[in-house]
């Protein structure tokens, strides 16, 4: 689910996945897996991602 919230931000606001890759400290590759549901992140990697995209993550 935090993937495709992230895709559809990237999408909104035109942001490459190297730009954000760039931001969290991560390769363009490992951006691209974890994208695609192949490798996971940290939650400090996460939470970086989720506030440089301005995504509030509320848990129910």
């Amino acid at each position: 689910m935090i993937r495709a919230v992230v895709k559809e931000a990237m999408k909104i606001r035109n942001i490459k996945q190297i730009e954000l890759a760039e931001i969290i400290g991560i390769t363009k590759s490992t951006m691209s897996l974890f994208l695609n549901g192949k490798t996971k992140l940290g939650q400090e990697k996460i939470e970086a991602m989720l506030e440089y995209l301005h995504i509030d993550l509320v848990i129910k």
